[in-house]
């Protein structure tokens, strides 16, 4: 990872809590029945979250020239999760934005949960880096070459502060990649999927792309994408080292009984729950 402020991977770790704000906000407009450019121009800027305030601005400019979301969300597609912009499209094509609006910010604050959890595990390691900026040159102040110590105490805090950064967002990717992180993020787009309305085997490929496990990803590659559309849930991810059979049993009962989304909403909750 390139070299980052402290400071800026630290906003960079809270993005969902924007994200989820932003939809939030964009739902309770449009609920009110005003239209995109009103409802997203009305908005405050998101000052703490550069890349929230950059998706403002982008959505904001794009729909006052009228611009679809779906032409909007493919020529910027790296402001956008693969989640987020399947269900802007879907919401508008449908007529259901009002519905995947909300299921976003759900989406968003289920994700700033988790966040919040590694931002939590993380703080002691930072504080014990800290520590050790002040602590490791020590000898240099015993041996009475003050100035020296001074030197290296500036020096490590500087280096903490500029290059600090890439090292949070490093660990917290890690710590991301912990396999009940990447089962809750499945277990939440699996839900969303389905509530959107969206056909079984496009869900299945919007959750794995949300889950972010290479793993799982290289799991469906292995399958046709035909017979992922067509076949139980639980046969799609059968065999996958992260899926415990406990999640398998629960996607089996989504099969046999057609109510994926009260079944699976469970799963997820049951993941969401992890984070504490």
């Amino acid at each position: 990872l390139p070299p980052m402020l402290l400071t800026h991977a630290w906003a960079e770790l809270d993005v969902a809590r924007f994200k989820a704000e932003f939809y939030r906000m964009w739902y309770a407009g449009y609920r009110a029945g005003l239209d995109y450019p009103t409802t997203l121009g009305s908005m405050h800027e998101f000052t703490r979250s550069p890349s929230v305030e950059k998706l403002r601005g982008y959505l904001l400019a794009g729909t006052k020239r009228r611009a679809a979301l779906a032409s909007l969300t493919k020529a910027r597609p790296r402001l956008f999760v693969p989640f987020e912009a399947a269900l802007l499209v879907l919401g508008e094509e449908s007529g259901s934005l009002e519905t995947c609006l909300k299921l976003l910010a759900d989406f968003f604050a289920a994700e700033h949960r988790m966040i919040l959890w590694i931002k939590k595990k993380l703080s002691y390691p930072m504080f014990q880096a800290l520590a050790a900026t002040f602590i490791a040159p020590f000898p240099l102040l015993f041996f009475g070459h003050p100035a020296q110590y001074v030197l290296a105490v500036a020096g490590g805090l500087t280096l903490c502060a500029t290059a600090g950064g890439s090292l949070l967002l490093g660990a917290a990717k890690w710590y991301g990649q912990r396999p009940k992180f990447v089962r809750g993020r499945l277990a939440r787009a699996l839900v969303l999927g389905v509530e959107a309305g969206l056909p079984l085997g496009r869900v299945v490929e919007l959750a794995v792309d949300a889950a972010a496990s290479p793993e799982i990803s290289a799991h469906l590659a292995r399958q046709q994408p035909l017979a992922v559309g067509s076949q139980p849930l639980a046969k799609t991810f059968a065999g996958c080292d992260l899926i415990p059979r406990e999640m398998l049993a629960t996607m089996e009962i989504a099969d046999a009984s057609g109510n994926y989304s009260e079944t699976l909403k469970r799963l997820a909750d049951l993941y969401d729950g992890g984070y504490s």
